[in-house]
């Protein structure tokens, strides 16, 4: 199912800090001070409390408001990712049932990207709120002790 591209605006960085404190430690603009945003381009990079990282990438229109495209790169751990994309792929092989809306991920002991359908998570609220609830799963994994049997 494809979803319409119309009701999707960028993204409100400030309001973004301010909704998930607990989880990111500094917004800048640029790929780590590298390019810049620009007018209808915006470049951003997202460090969270745990270390990691995300790399945001957003094509506004500039009367409107509206995301034409979007890339959202975190790096839950060196070298391996979840990609939250939008370019449509031309080769049929690459494409999935939401096309263009799709992502990518690399888990660990992987060698080769898998491409996902994505079904909901256009906007970056939303895929803020994935990564919350990963982060509160590593917490809680590294605090939970095995019960006796």
């Amino acid at each position: 199912m494809k979803r319409s591209n119309q009701d999707i605006y960028g993204t409100n960085f400030d309001f973004l800090k301010r909704s998930f404190p607990d989880i990111i430690d500094s917004i800048e603009d640029g790929f780590f001070g590298e390019e810049p945003s620009r007018g209808a381009i915006v470049h951003k990079t997202i460090k969270f409390v745990d270390d990691t990282y995300m790399t945001v990438f957003e094509l506004v229109d500039t009367k409107t408001g509206k995301k034409k495209k979007y890339q959202y790169d975190w790096e839950y751990q060196r070298g391996h990712q979840w990609k939250w994309h939008n370019e449509p792929h031309e080769q049929k092989q690459h494409q999935t049932v939401t096309e263009p809306d799709h992502m990518h991920h690399k888990p660990v002991g992987v060698t080769e990207e898998r491409r996902l359908p994505n079904y909901g998570h256009h906007d970056l609220y939303t895929i803020m709120e994935t990564i919350q609830m990963h982060i509160e799963i590593s917490k809680q994994k590294q605090t939970d002790k095995p019960r006796p049997r």
